[in-house]
């Protein structure tokens, strides 16, 4: 079969597509990949720079979706089920062995390339606001970098909790792609506290969700409404910031982090309970498939520039009928 290999930490451009050994069962879910899911963590492990470095060369990728072509007894998963999985890494790849744990039920009517970008954004989208914020219908949902992946899942799963969500992309096509995602409200990166304010009035926030970090953490504390939650996801924007606790302490707020992979491996029953919910929201018409802007398979890298660039718009995928 042919898989992507990181086998240097030298950016994308030097990532490989190339022929390896099938993996063996070992016990795995043996799954035949139809589409990959392609991510931040993605491209910063191609540079050796994300917390998780597999000794080289390794397929990265940690979530895909296809067919079971083979389960061990008792995994409740059949050959010829269309499933989605969630893996640390070694998801580029044309086959895949999975814990049966990490391996989910894909409903008949979702594609592939849909498929393969729900596991980890909208699992940790609603982690990080059902979990880990306690979100409660009706409280209003700022969201930074709406318009990537899981910037468009907050977006997404925000509406269908009953939250009024406010989206802050940094162009007007981004903006509109919001908007056509499920958000209330959409204001540009530039400016944007002023615009909220505009929106919702001062200290109105209950919940930031932000996967972007850099500058924008004191200004998002400012915009917390007293007894708001600022809901850490990641760092997309390069830049780890800090928090000076005399503002929490002055609003009633609180700043939580949210590291969904991690707290999947503590608890890993989670993760099953957490995709029958996604389904359920979908199943009632809640919760719309996830946009997706797919590559072919084998241009892994084309897929990553995209990302590296700041062009991306959903979830970029890697497909096999792209």
């Amino acid at each position: 079969m042919f898989a992507h290999q990181i086998v240097s930490f030298t950016g994308p451009d030097d990532l490989r597509w190339t022929q390896v050994a099938e993996p063996a069962a070992d016990g795995g879910v043996v799954i035949e990949v139809a589409a990959a899911g392609v991510g931040f963590a993605d491209l910063l492990q191609t540079k050796g720079a994300y917390q998780m470095r597999p000794p080289l060369p390794y397929t990265p990728g940690m979530d895909a979706a296809g067919v079971v072509r083979s389960a061990p007894s008792g995994a409740s998963l059949a050959a010829g089920q269309r499933v989605a999985v969630l893996l640390n890494y070694g998801c580029w790849a044309e086959v895949v062995s999975a814990p049966p744990a990490r391996v989910l039920p894909l409903p008949g009517d979702m594609s592939f390339e849909a498929g393969a970008a729900l596991p980890l954004n909208y699992l940790t989208a609603l982690f990080a606001l059902a979990w880990r914020a306690r979100a409660e219908a009706g409280e209003t949902l700022l969201v930074h970098g709406a318009a990537g992946g899981v910037g468009t899942a907050a977006v997404q799963l925000g509406r269908a909790l009953g939250l009024r969500t406010v989206a802050v992309v940094s162009d007007e096509a981004k903006k509109e792609f919001a908007l056509q995602c499920g958000a209330h409200h959409a204001v540009l990166s530039d400016g944007w506290l002023a615009a909220v304010r505009d929106l919702v009035g001062e200290r109105a926030v209950d919940l930031v969700v932000d996967p972007v970090g850099g500058d924008r953490m004191t200004e998002s504390l400012r915009s917390l409404a007293p007894g708001g939650r600022l809901v850490v996801v990641g760092f997309v924007g390069g830049e780890i910031p800090t928090v000076k606790v005399n503002r929490l302490l002055l609003g009633n707020t609180g700043v939580l982090g949210s590291a969904s992979r991690e707290f999947f491996e503590q608890q890993p029953a989670l993760v099953a309970g957490l995709w029958a919910r996604l389904l359920k929201l979908r199943q009632a018409g809640m919760l719309q498939d996830p946009a997706v802007q797919p590559y072919p398979f084998a241009d892994a890298r084309g897929a990553l520039l995209t990302i590296a660039n700041r062009k991306a718009t959903g979830k970029v995928v890697l497909s096999r009928q792209a």
